[in-house]
C-alpha cells in the first residue's frame, strides 16, 4: 500500500516528500515552492482560515 502524496493547498500541484512549504499562520495547509506567478504562498495569505482582520473602524 502507499502512501498518498500531498499537494499544494493553491495550484494543487504534487509535493515531493519533504518539500513543501507550510503556512505560516499554521493552518496546516503545504504549499509548493514554485516560482509562478503569483506564488501559492501570497495567494494563501489572503484565503488562511487563521487570518487575523484588524477590527473595522467605526
Amino acid at each position: 500500500m502507499t502512501r498518498a502524496r500531498s499537494r499544494c493547498a493553491v495550484c494543487d500541484r504534487p509535493l515531493k516528500t519533504g518539500r513543501g512549504r507550510p503556512c505560516v499562520r499554521s493552518c496546516g495547509a503545504r504549499l509548493c515552492r514554485s516560482t509562478h506567478i503569483p506564488l501559492c504562498t501570497d495567494v494563501h495569505g489572503g484565503q488562511c482560515p487563521n487570518l487575523q482582520l484588524p477590527p473595522e473602524m467605526p
